[in-house]
């Protein structure tokens, strides 16, 4: 049985800045490997041409030849002597484990390689997150798949959570921001990607927690977003859309009432997707909304009702609306946009935007009833410590609202 080391220069993680390789070793053990980063001051490439293949150490020539040669000849040693010292054990010792012994690497309660911990972050604290509506977790997946591929092309594959800094992050933003044409990829704008940077430091803020990191790496790591304008639904775009003749395009009707719906309410699509009879109470419902967990609650209004109704009883698991994704909703919706004559884009998003403007038009001004009715968070508001929003002020928002509808749509 043959046992090597060898120690290299891993060329490949060359700085791009800098122009310097960092020193590392390689345990070899029939047909098994590992690889570790040795703890040294990363080599200059002009000094490169000194290394010697043979020897595994650094000619006279290398100013600090003397430095590098004296740990390396220390790591050898360290090497041999746990040869002797688990002489009758050699068939059962990895390679990685005499690798660890040589660097100092204390046997860890955690994956140390950053690429697999993110993966496991999503598998074991995303994924069954039951507070986590599904778009959010297919979110972070989006946002975890970009880090990923980031590590990949920059050749950080084989990082330790401990070795990445906050210069890797900086350069993470700026290869979101970067087109590919060799690999085909668009860069993002700086407010998508301040969202995929967002869904990454909740990961490194656990790390933190758990001491295995001192400072989150992207603390302050932000691209500057360019302010755009997103057109609103108007009120003479929703009376066309309620009043579009879908009986031609049937499969058209049920996205067309989910959007109403959300117009009507102000409700995400996950928490109105899922929203069952048990969950309304003579025309009332209270739930804690899946992004935030802030409460909203409110009296249906007449319109609201009138779709409930036009679904009960026809739907499994007693939900009151028809279950379609929100992706599917969306797509649908820009086909509904374009048969109402609308130009711009329609989400379910426009649809929450759209009731907050209703809100203000039907004469609600309270701001305690308005962060009610949107599900808003009042922690802030001093308000919420001396006013109680009671049945009759939200039967009363509900008042005003539905005659705000009403109106619209004459």
């Amino acid at each position: 049985m043959s046992i090597t080391l060898k120690f290299l220069i891993i060329t490949r993680r060359e700085n791009a800045r800098t122009k310097r390789s960092p020193m590392g070793l390689r345990i070899l053990k029939n047909r098994q490997k590992a690889e570790g980063k040795i703890s040294l001051v990363p080599v200059p490439r002009s000094a490169i041409e000194f290394w010697d293949e043979e020897t595994q150490r650094f000619k006279k020539q290398f100013e600090q030849h003397k430095s590098y040669n004296l740990m390396l000849n220390t790591l050898e040693n360290k090497f041999n002597d746990f040869l002797r010292e688990h002489h009758d054990e050699l068939d059962s010792i990895k390679p990685k484990e005499i690798r660890d012994h040589l660097l100092s690497r204390k046997e860890e309660k955690y994956n140390s390689n950053l690429l697999q911990a993110i993966n496991d972050y999503y598998t074991n604290d995303i994924l069954p997150d039951r507070d986590k509506a599904d778009g959010t977790k297919k979110n972070y997946k989006k946002s975890i798949n970009h880090f990923c591929m980031f590590l990949k092309t920059q050749n950080l594959e084989d990082i330790r959570i401990d070795d990445f800094r906050r210069k890797y992050a900086n350069q993470f933003l700026h290869y979101l921001r970067q087109p590919n044409e060799q690999t085909g990829k668009v860069g993002l704008k700086g407010q998508s990607a301040n969202s995929i940077i967002k869904n990454i430091k909740p990961f490194f803020v656990k790390l933190q927690q758990e001491e295995r990191i001192i400072s989150n790496p992207f603390m302050g790591v932000r691209a500057k977003p360019k302010k755009t304008f997103k057109p609103r639904l108007t009120n003479e775009d929703f009376r066309r859309i309620g009043e579009l003749d879908l009986s031609q395009k049937s499969k058209l009707q049920p996205y067309r009432d989910i959007f109403l719906f959300l117009c009507y309410t102000g409700l995400s699509h996950c928490d109105a997707i899922n929203l069952t009879t048990t969950d309304i109470k003579n025309g009332y419902i209270q739930l804690y909304r899946k992004k935030s967990n802030v409460s909203t609650k409110q009296f249906l209004t007449k319109q609201a009702k009138a779709i409930v109704k036009k679904y009960s009883g026809e739907i499994p698991e007693d939900r009151i609306l028809p279950k379609r994704s929100l992706d599917k909703t969306n797509l649908n919706l820009k086909l509904i946009a374009v048969l109402a004559g609308i130009d711009y884009n329609v989400t379910t998003y426009s649809a929450r935007r759209f009731f907050r403007q209703s809100i203000h038009e039907a004469g609600i001004r309270e701001s305690l009833v308005i962060k009610t009715l949107m599900g808003h968070t009042r922690s802030q508001d001093m308000d919420n410590h001396y006013l109680f929003i009671n049945d009759d002020i939200l039967k009363d928002a509900k008042k005003k609202l539905q005659k705000h509808f009403k109106h619209i749509m004459k």
